[in-house]
């Protein structure tokens, strides 16, 4: 379907290197010729193997693998087989929520990629669990969207607001569950940016009126790991009255520079359809170890064309 002058970009990118690279962590790498992976990890999908449950890693651990430390040698598909779940260790006390759902304890050995300061005292509900951007790519689309202040419209615990503290000069950041903004107000604590942000209990779609910034950064909720089910997920199904684009609509009543934080099997037809002729949309592929876990689609002069 032709559109006039409308552009639709696509940037493949990775936020976290590979671990044997000697580049930093926290860098982003352009690569020109990806392998895309679409059996990976996602801090909204339902899926964490054997091995990486197997590999109990302490924060330290954690952190010296990021920074380019040897990683154990992978066990060849033979060995994988053979592998057997290990208990934890007695000194270990799972949150309370991971104690109840027991499905959720594969977030929690990927916890390290959720929050780095973790052990500082980081809380959580089990939404926010399966919810919470991984924070290498919180950080990367946290630099994207840098300016004087930004509308975090669903902000749930606080994974991307907390970023934001550190590229914006203030952040406003809402939800309409008060749980959330509790959480979200006590981690951007453990973090030292809570002076930064304002937090507000309340739906975005009803305030968005009333609010003035120059980027609005939209992640709401996909409905859980099941949105994987479909090999197209349509706007229509994120989770708030009228769907996607209701969402969308009302973040360019505030500002027309948006980012978009959605499923990596988006309908991205129906971004273009979305902006109208004219408009432009870059949909860039947000990747963690080399797997896709998600894309984020950028507006207005968030942009970028070259």
């Amino acid at each position: 379907m032709n559109i006039p002058n409308l552009i639709l970009l696509f940037q493949v990118k990775q936020f976290i290197q590979d671990q044997s690279s000697t580049q930093p962590a926290s860098g982003s790498v352009e690569l020109e010729n990806p392998q895309v992976e679409m059996d990976d990890f996602s801090e909204k999908d339902d899926e964490t193997t054997e091995e990486e449950e197997e590999n109990f890693l302490s924060a330290e651990e954690w952190s010296a693998n990021l920074s380019g430390a040897e990683r154990k040698e992978r066990p060849t598909k033979r060995r994988k087989r053979k592998l057997r779940r290990k208990k934890l260790p007695s000194s270990v006390t799972l949150p309370v929520e991971i104690q109840e759902n027991e499905k959720l304890k594969k977030y929690w050995y990927q916890r390290y990629r959720l929050f780095s300061k973790f052990d500082k005292g980081i809380r959580l509900d089990e939404e926010s669990w399966y919810s919470v951007t991984p924070e290498e790519v919180s950080k990367h689309l946290a630099e994207r969207c840098r300016c004087d202040l930004i509308v975090d419209a669903c902000c749930g615990a606080g994974g991307n607001t907390i970023q934001f503290a550190f590229t914006c000069e203030k952040v406003i950041a809402i939800d309409i569950d008060p749980k959330k903004i509790e959480l979200a107000r006590h981690n951007a604590k453990v973090y030292g940016v809570a002076n930064r942000i304002e937090f507000i209990v309340g739906d975005f779609l009803q305030l968005a009126p009333k609010l003035q910034a120059e980027v609005v950064f939209l992640s709401p909720p996909w409905g859980g790991p099941s949105y994987m089910a479909s090999p197209s997920y349509p706007l229509a199904s994120i989770q708030v009255p009228g769907g996607g684009e209701a969402l969308y609509k009302a973040a360019v009543s505030i500002s027309p520079h948006v980012a978009y934080f959605l499923p990596k099997n988006i309908n991205t037809s129906e971004l273009v359809h979305m902006v109208g002729p004219g408009g432009s949309v870059e949909v860039e592929q947000n990747f963690l170890d080399k797997k896709l876990v998600a894309v984020t689609a950028y507006f207005g002069e968030l942009v970028d064309s070259a």
